[in-house]
């Protein structure tokens, strides 16, 4: 054997050895799926960009605050349908195909996409309708599947819309019949009818139900609403209708046109013009959102992480609404309120 020369074999046997000092193909980092509803947030936006919660920056906002993002570290893939909610379940198909390590996603519709897409890769939602993450998690408590995440409202009770109902008629002391706008393929503010509806009788309110889908169905909801002589108007948070800023901009001001008090438990409702919201803190949920991905790439189980339920709601008041509708706002209330808007 010629000195300085080793064997075929021993040469094959050096590349198949682990640890071997032959280059090896860099490992893969770990991918984080994003699937979004609605358009991407811009590349500068941040959580909170005009007061506005941008749900997948604040979830991205999160995981880099517990350093899964920058530096290459984790991978994110991410498809998004500008609204057109048609088009979810092929955009999660792709990502599937992708085989993230963890798949995120929010509202009822981007839920329903991403678990019908896959029942093994770990999916966290947040935030969506309660009666959607029962259904596909199995378990609050203790998610049976691939899927858990964070909630909208606070059970079948709903104390927060209740709460909402209340203030309406403490700003509208006047108001007998109120609208009700609602989504009828959202089951999460269906099953909480009766309980709305039982504190409505105690408030001396009766709740006038008017159906839209979207946007296209306003219309008609609001020649419905117009002929019905109603003094205000109630809505919970639905994304098709709530969830769109264009849409809340929309309503509001055919409100006001109306001389109708709005409220809804949409949070960010009052800053696009209606009289009052009381909802969810968004931002705080899609972060909360962040740390179940960090969480699952840190190798824990959809299992190991409860479905959560919000505990921060927050009180914002129209002062511009409410004094162009000429309703004095209590000044108890406006201390109790978390966001003026002038």
């Amino acid at each position: 054997m010629t000195a300085g020369r080793s064997p075929l074999w021993l040469l094959v046997i050096a590349l198949w050895l682990p640890g071997s000092a032959w280059p090896q193909q860099a490992a893969r980092p770990p991918t984080v799926a994003i699937l979004g509803p609605g358009a991407p947030p811009a590349a500068t936006a941040d959580c909170m960009a005009d007061k506005q919660p941008r749900t997948v920056a604040c979830m991205l906002d999160s995981l880099r605050t517990l350093g899964d993002v920058g530096g290459r570290k984790v991978a994110v893939e991410a498809r998004y349908a500008y609204g057109d909610l048609s088009r979810l379940p092929a955009l999660a198909a792709e990502l599937v195909a992708l085989r993230p390590d963890v798949l995120y996603t929010f509202t009822t519709a981007g839920a329903e996409a991403a678990a019908k897409a896959t029942a093994t890769i770990p999916i966290v939602v947040g935030p969506a309708g309660e009666a959607v993450l029962t259904r596909l998690a199995g378990s609050l408590a203790r998610p049976t599947g691939n899927v858990t995440g964070l909630t909208l409202s606070t059970g079948v009770d709903n104390e927060q819309a209740k709460k909402c109902l209340q203030l309406l008629k403490e700003l509208a002391p006047r108001a007998s019949r109120v609208a009700l706008i609602s989504d009828p393929d959202n089951p999460d503010f269906m099953r909480s009818r009766s309980a709305l509806d039982a504190t409505a009788r105690q408030l001396g309110l009766t709740l006038v139900s008017f159906e839209a889908r979207g946007a296209a169905d306003l219309p008609s909801a609001f020649a419905a609403i117009a002929a019905a002589r109603v003094d205000a108007i109630f809505m919970g948070h639905d994304n098709s209708l709530a969830g769109v800023r264009e849409v809340r901009q929309q309503i509001s001001a055919w409100a006001r046109g109306r001389r109708l008090p709005l409220a809804s438990t949409s949070s960010p409702f009052a800053a696009d013009g209606a009289l009052l919201s009381l909802g969810a803190d968004i931002s705080a949920i899609a972060r909360r959102a962040g740390v179940y991905v960090h969480r699952i790439l840190g190798g824990a189980r959809p299992g190991d992480l409860p479905v959560e339920r919000p505990t921060v709601f927050t009180l914002a008041l129209n002062r511009k609404t409410a004094q162009a509708l000429g309703l004095p706002i209590p000044q108890k209330m406006l201390l109790q309120a978390g966001e003026v808007i002038e």
